[in-house]
Order: structure tokens, then sequence, then C-alpha cells
């Protein structure tokens, strides 16, 4: 089934959540909080972090060029002062993509950096799941980088120095009206980090909008790398060679919306009630207006108005045409509301702009009873068809992927085996813990064991 030595998940579905679960920081945006941190000179301390595998891992990295790093679980302290080291332990970038975010900051301190290629979900286009790097070498070259890619994805970056410019970010787009595609998110991220050590002020035409990238901005900012929105929506950061004023800064993540999404599906998915605690609830309200917006249209309730949301398990009222793109709900969402189709009436759409390929979970979900196709990176999803056959193995390629089967098994009224495990760790604190305190029934056993 797999070659993963990962435990086998064996879920008992049919069981009714209830309970109260604390919902973690947002892992992408930890991610580029901490790369901005590192281009500064001021101790962060970052709250709300998530006390993740892509956390502790990023977090290795940092220490091993000299990062001083204190704390652990919820808070972690950076003070990049001691920064000596610039060698990228390939070990460690191999298990996560986030590793490449950290390029900016060396580049600054060093002049020079080579970064091996970089793990993470194998979502993007290629028949190898790989994902892109050429638009973080065309982003570093505009702000006057030397970059040479290897055929393995490692980037090689030269500069004496980082000099102020002006992008338009749908340049990476695959789409300029709808602006969306998988190089926009991780182009703008890269233009962001390397202005804030630029000299100059860099103007970012049409920036990725979503709270890993606002989150990083509202940090710049704090950290005195001056970085506001104009009101045509362009981007301005003022670089700071020096890093900034060097004051201490504390900053709490948002929370984490595919994590509210991930639970919303739980709920509705398996009836009861989950209260999600620990919110933010006004920056994660604004982030998750796509996927809020297109709940309400399936007649589900899911804005966060206070610390807390109570979600009920109610299944969709309404089916849905959606359109993943980064103007839109999260890609990382998409297989939790193809889920949530399979509960609803009718005949839901599901279009793919980002990640194109990113279906793999369509065939497990076919397995376990639901009734889906995709044609053109468009999913046709018929309602009344939920995950119901019972005895079905299936095998999660990537986070949520995995994420999403789990769940899916959790509403089949029998035995289910899901395979792919070990992806779990880089989104979720605990995810198999946390259903299991909720009622859910689910246990594991070795490959050896379970054949």
């Amino acid at each position: 089934m797999t070659t993963s030595s990962s435990p086998v998940l064996l879920v008992r579905g049919g069981h009714e959540l209830s309970g109260d679960v604390r919902v973690s920081g947002f892992k992408h945006a930890f991610v580029t909080v901490l790369a901005g941190a590192l281009t500064g000179r001021s101790t962060v301390t970052v709250d709300n972090c998530p006390d993740i595998e892509e956390t502790r891992v990023l977090l290795a990295l940092a220490r091993s060029f000299g990062v001083r790093v204190r704390g652990g679980g919820r808070t972690v302290s950076v003070d990049p002062s001691g920064l000596t080291e610039h060698a990228l332990d390939p070990r460690l970038v191999d298990r996560v993509h986030g590793a490449v975010y950290l390029l900016p900051a060396l580049l600054a301190r060093f002049g020079q950096v080579r970064l091996p290629a970089a793990g993470g979900c194998r979502i993007g286009d290629a028949a190898s799941g790989a994902r892109p790097v050429h638009q973080y070498a065309e982003v570093l070259r505009r702000f006057g980088a030397e970059v040479a890619t290897g055929q393995d994805g490692s980037l090689t970056v030269r500069a004496d120095r980082m000099t102020a410019c002006e992008l338009d970010l749908r340049d990476w787009t695959a789409d300029r009206e709808l602006r969306t595609g998988p190089l926009y998110s991780g182009a703008t991220k890269m233009a962001i980090l390397a202005a804030a050590s630029a000299r100059g002020t860099t103007r970012l035409r049409h920036p990725y909008p979503k709270p890993d990238v606002t989150e990083l901005v509202r940090l710049l900012d704090a950290t005195g790398r001056p970085a506001r929105y104009t009101p045509e929506g362009d981007l301005l950061i003022e670089g700071r060679p020096d890093g900034g004023h060097g004051r201490p800064v504390r900053h709490e993540l948002v929370s984490d919306l595919i994590e509210v999404v991930t639970w919303a599906t739980a709920a509705a998915l398996t009836g009861g009630k989950v209260r999600l605690t620990g919110l933010t609830p006004g920056r994660l309200a604004a982030g998750l207006a796509p996927e809020i917006a297109v709940a309400r249209d399936m007649g589900l309730s899911w804005h966060p108005t206070a610390r807390s949301l109570v979600l009920t398990g109610e299944p969709p009222s309404a089916a849905a045409d959606i359109t993943v793109a980064s103007h839109g709900i999260y890609s990382d969402s998409q297989p939790f509301f193809m889920l949530l189709a399979t509960l609803g009436p009718g005949v839901s759409h599901i279009r793919e702009t980002v990640w194109r390929r990113r279906f793999t979970h369509v065939p497990e979900l076919r397995r376990l009873g639901a009734d889906i196709e995709v044609v053109d990176a468009e999913a046709r999803v018929l309602g009344g068809h939920p995950p119901s056959r019972p005895g079905q193995s299936v095998v999660g390629r990537d986070l949520r992927s995995t994420a999403a089967l789990l769940l899916a098994a959790l509403a089949v009224p029998g035995r289910a085996r899901v395979y792919g495990s070990e992806h779990l760790v880089r989104g979720y604190e605990d995810l198999v813990g946390d259903l299991v305190r909720l009622g859910a029934r689910i246990r594991t056993e070795s490959h050896e064991d379970g054949g």
C-alpha cells in the first residue's frame, strides 16, 4: 500500500465528536515571521506558535547558524544577533519547504548562500510533485543578486548589496486577471523578505494578500523596517540594511486558518459539537473570509467573533461552486470543502487554480464511497454520497490529503485504515490525539502488525 514506516491509523467511524480544541498559530505565518525576524536585529518573541514538526525543524536550522532560540512550545524567542554560520544542513532543509525563505536573511548577512533542495509536501505540477524554485531566483535577481539554480532544485545566491526595486507580482501568476497560480505566494514572500534588507524603498504591486504575507508585513513594520499598503493596494517597504531599530518585539501569530477548516469539516462529518478556543478573532475572520463566504453559500456558519467558535454537526444545505485561487479559498482548504460537498445536496464544482494536480485524495475518497470526477483541474462532486464504505484502506500523499482522509474515515460506519500519518506532524500539533479526546475511535499499529 505504501513504503512509509509510519504507523497505520485504524479508524472505527460513526461516532460523534464533542468537546473543546485549542487552535494553534498559523504554520504558514510562522515560517514568514521567523524568516522576517532573522533579517533584522530585534529579538522577536512569537506567541501562539504552532508546536509542530515544521516549527521544530525551522528552529533547528536557525540554531545551526548561530541564532539564539529560547523557549519552546507555543512561545519562542529568536535573537538573530549571533548569526555567524550560513551553511544550511541539507538533512533539515529536506524536511520543510519553508527553509527557502531563510535565504534573504543569510544573503543580507554574508553576501552568499547555498540552499539545498527544499522538502515539504509534493503538491507541485511536475510529475514528481516537486515544487518550483525558479520564481525565487527571478525575484532575487531583481534586487541585484546573482543566482544559479541546480537541476536538483538547489539555489546558490550571491550579492554584494541588495537594492530596492519595483515589482509587479502579477508577473508570477498563471492568470493576471484572477491573480493566482503556484508561484504567486512564494514570489511575494521572497520579495518582501529581500526588500527588508535592501537599500531604498521597494514597491510591490498586486502582492499576494493572505495572512502569511500580512503577518510578515506587521512584523517588519514593528521591527523598524517600515511597511505599509497604499490606497491602491501596493506594498511599500523601506529597506534597512542595518536590520532596523533592534528593540525587542512581541508578535502573536494569527490562528491557523486551515485548522479551523479542518475542525469545521470534522464536526459536519461526524455530528456533535466542537468548540474551538484560543482564537485571534479579527485577523482570523479577515484571513478566512473566502472560506467563510463559501461556507455561508453552503448553509454553514463559521464566523469567529470572539476567542472561541462553536461548530455544530449540521451538514451543508446547498451545493457549492468554488474556485481555489490566491484571492479565494486556500488550496490547503480544497480537500475539506470537497468532503463537505459530499454531504450536501446537488452537484458541487471545485476548480483548482493554484496546484492544478492537487487531487491525490480523490481516488481515495472514491474508494470510501464518494462520487467525484476530476477533469482539467476541476472536480465535480455529487452530493448525498458521503464516505460510507467500510473495510477500505486509503493513502494520504501530503499533509492536507491525509487529514481529509482521516476525517472521511471517521464518517464511515465501520472500520477503515489510513496510511500516510507521517504527514500530519508537519501541520497539526496532535490531530489524532485531539480527535480521540473528542470521541473518535482511532488506534495505531505498525506496518508489521497491519500487514
